[in-house]
């Protein structure tokens, strides 16, 4: 069997594509790269999505989720294996959290929360008593220790039990980690 040149293929898809205007070749292209199973691809080393409706989706969130999701190359697909989105809410889903030990998870669950927020309102700002009652449903409260593990918490949110706690600019990047992690994407 011949091996196919990739300039072959590229030439025979332009014959094909000719006699289309712009956007019937750009919904070919993205039509045919999803029924390879294709969600996303690689153009002159950039990530573009192939499912155009996250730019029509993504109005529907708060202006600084928006840029979150644009930021961390995030869609709503991703976003709704973690989290019910429904009336401009955003309810934690998932039904474990990442971390190999309950302060990790503890540590992951907060930021969740924060993430949690952030889709909801439009702030990262979360209270403790919602983050407490997260890691309590996902099983890594430890009554013990829980506030050592809050004060390990690094850069990733800033507060206090009291006043509430806020995801930091390092939190609000790794929410995103955190949540390609929950649904199985490097």
């Amino acid at each position: 069997m011949e091996k196919i040149k990739t300039l072959d293929v590229a030439a025979q898809i332009v014959e094909l594509l000719t006699p289309l205007d712009s956007n019937e070749r750009q919904r070919v292209i993205k039509a045919s790269l999803l029924l390879l199973g294709e969600s996303e691809t690689n153009i002159g080393g950039e990530k573009v999505r192939v499912n155009g409706e996250m730019d029509e989706h993504i109005k529907e969130f708060p202006r600084a989720v928006q840029i979150w999701m644009k930021q961390n190359n995030m869609d709503i697909e991703q976003l709704e294996q973690v989290f019910l989105l429904t009336d401009g809410k955003a309810e934690i889903i998932a039904s474990d959290v990442p971390g190999g030990d309950s302060k990790n998870k503890t540590l992951n669950a907060y930021v969740l929360q924060g993430l949690s927020n952030l889709i909801s309102t439009g702030e990262a700002n979360f209270d403790d008593k919602s983050a407490r009652k997260l890691c309590k449903d996902l099983g890594c409260y430890n009554e013990g220790n829980h506030s050592t593990y809050l004060a390990s918490k690094e850069n990733k949110f800033a507060g206090s039990k009291d006043s509430g706690w806020k995801l930091t600019g390092p939190g609000l990047k790794y929410s995103a980690e955190l949540v390609k992690q929950i649904i199985g994407i490097k």
